[in-house]
């Protein structure tokens, strides 16, 4: 007898896959809808993320590094950048920002390398998280969420999972970038709508990123396998959705 055939994800074209995401009354723009994205470093999942941040009104991205050319690309997309939270009037004003639509860089500045974890910025960034989860409304682009999670970094793995668990009912929704899942609390990228998971060689992480979804767990990991590039699959993990694969677009 032939081995069942494995069903794969329909191949299809950026424009195509983002006008889908972005249609009204999809999971994809509505508020509370957390994402996560999966991949090595340079695959494509920030610029991914910086797409999709585009259809939200009110986005906080987090900027961790000293220097960082993706966050660079906010800026040049009208992004206030901001060192402490919250916002001052003068930066609302400033940024043309009010309450229909406003964009922030949370990124203090890094002088060295003690200032990477330091206690004064690492308050900064629990103050946005503990606002956001009490006010809502707002999606929170978590890229480098290891860092930001483990307690050799940030050390705000609690924080972020509460935001996971209790927050995508008062409509936060959390982009959470990672290069893998092990050592950022399962909650926090299990507790996700959608999975964006580009190539991957690590057994374990796919085995455990493929039973996220909708789908059969083995076909969504020979699709991951089968990647190159820019392109990723977008697992749901939610009924009613279905999956596909396409490939990033720049700018």
């Amino acid at each position: 007898m032939p081995p069942p055939k494995i069903e794969r994800p329909p191949v299809v074209g950026w424009d195509q896959w983002l006008a889908t995401w972005a249609r009204t009354g999809k999971p994809g723009p509505a508020k509370g809808s957390h994402v996560l994205f999966d991949g090595p470093t340079q695959s494509g999942k920030t610029v991914l993320a910086r797409h999709m941040a585009r259809l939200r009104s009110f986005v906080v991205v987090f900027g961790t590094k000293p220097v960082d050319g993706s966050l660079d690309d906010y800026l040049a997309e009208g992004y206030t950048r901001i060192e402490q939270w919250p916002p001052t009037k003068k930066q609302w004003k400033e940024g043309g920002w009010d309450n229909t639509e406003a964009r922030f860089i949370l990124w203090p500045k890094i002088k060295k390398r003690e200032d990477l974890r330091a206690p004064r910025h690492r308050e900064q960034y629990a103050k946005c998280l503990d606002d956001a989860f009490i006010n809502g409304g707002w999606t929170l682009v978590i890229d480098e969420g290891l860092w930001i999670s483990s307690r050799t970094g940030l050390n705000l793995g609690q924080q972020l999972a509460d935001i996971a668990y209790g927050s995508a009912s008062n409509g936060v929704s959390m982009y959470l970038l990672l290069q893998r899942p092990s050592g950022v609390p399962r909650v926090t990228w299990s507790s996700v709508m959608d999975a964006m998971l580009f190539h991957s060689g690590v057994t374990n992480d796919l085995r455990e990123l493929a039973s996220l979804g909708t789908y059969e767990p083995k076909a969504a990991i020979d699709a991951v396998k089968g990647l190159r590039g820019h392109s990723f699959l977008h697992l749901p993990c939610r009924g009613g959705a279905e999956w596909a694969i396409t490939q990033v677009a720049r700018p």
